[in-house]
């Protein structure tokens, strides 16, 4: 299938010219530490000031029957992770009551609506909690954990980004100024990139090469699509359907293009 493109394909050094481009590589990574690290500060913000004062008081803390839960809710997210927030308000005998927002957040299957009583020490009534918090501490303190560590990963794999469109640049640059060979081969294209998988021993690479530009297909009906390696072998690196990202003539490309529809009429001929 691959013949007639071979025979077309020219014989000289070609340079590569895919869409490399380091700035986006950065400016993606910049994008996803900020919304990682804003989630990680929106989480602390939230969960860690009742978890620090709840820590203070889970020894010493007794029902408060004067207190009450004027308000409380519990959203639960992927089935196992409980957002509870509630208010709880201590009336004052003199002024207005003293009132407080709760957040809890630990996981645990949805048991459906929850009765909750206000708890807390008496001698430091500004510290008030419920019972909802106290009995799942452990629970929320490793919750938190988790949570915090899970972004903390995705911080730390968003900066691989950069190292991945480095990488790229300087295989692609290996690549450049070879004399270069076609090959063809199955092409799947998902958010991670381009990867080529040549159909004569299996080997494949992947590439970041953008979601608008379309790949050279050679054969629709069995997905077979055409990339370049150097004449002594290499990474493979697949063409788009204009073939810009190599520094062709335009008469080079247009012998390709022959090339390809070369194929495709015999493809047809067989089949009929």
């Amino acid at each position: 299938m691959s013949d007639p493109i071979a025979r077309a394909f020219p014989v000289r050094p070609l340079r590569i010219k895919a869409p490399l481009h380091p700035w986006r590589a950065w400016l993606l990574a910049l994008m996803c530490v900020v919304l990682f690290g804003g989630g990680m500060v929106a989480v602390s913000y939230k969960t860690l000031p009742v978890l620090l004062t709840d820590y203070q008081v889970r020894n010493t803390a007794v029902v408060l029957p004067k207190t009450r839960v004027e308000r409380g809710v519990c959203r639960v997210r992927f089935f196992l992770l409980n957002d509870c927030d509630a208010t709880l308000v201590v009336p004052q005998d003199r002024g207005p009551a003293f009132r407080r927002e709760v957040n809890y957040t630990f996981f645990e299957p949805s048991a459906g609506s929850r009765q909750v009583i206000a708890m807390g020490d008496p001698a430091r009534p500004e510290l008030i909690t419920t019972d909802l918090g106290l009995d799942h501490f452990i629970n929320r303190v490793v919750t938190f954990a988790v949570l915090m560590g899970f972004l903390l990963l995705l911080c730390l794999g968003s900066l691989r980004i950069p190292l991945i469109a480095h990488r790229q640049r300087r295989t692609a640059a290996i690549l450049s100024g070879q004399v270069l060979n076609p090959v063809p081969v199955v092409l799947e294209r998902s958010q991670a990139g381009w990867k080529a998988t040549a159909t004569s021993d299996g080997r494949s690479d992947t590439w970041r090469l953008g979601a608008k530009a379309e790949p050279f297909v050679v054969d629709h009906r069995s997905g077979i699509a055409l990339a370049v390696t150097g004449a002594a072998g290499g990474p493979l690196f697949p063409l788009d359907e204009k073939l810009s990202w190599l520094d062709l003539s335009d008469e080079e490309r247009a012998a390709i293009w022959a090339a390809r529809a070369e194929i495709q009429r015999s493809a047809q001929g067989s089949a009929a």
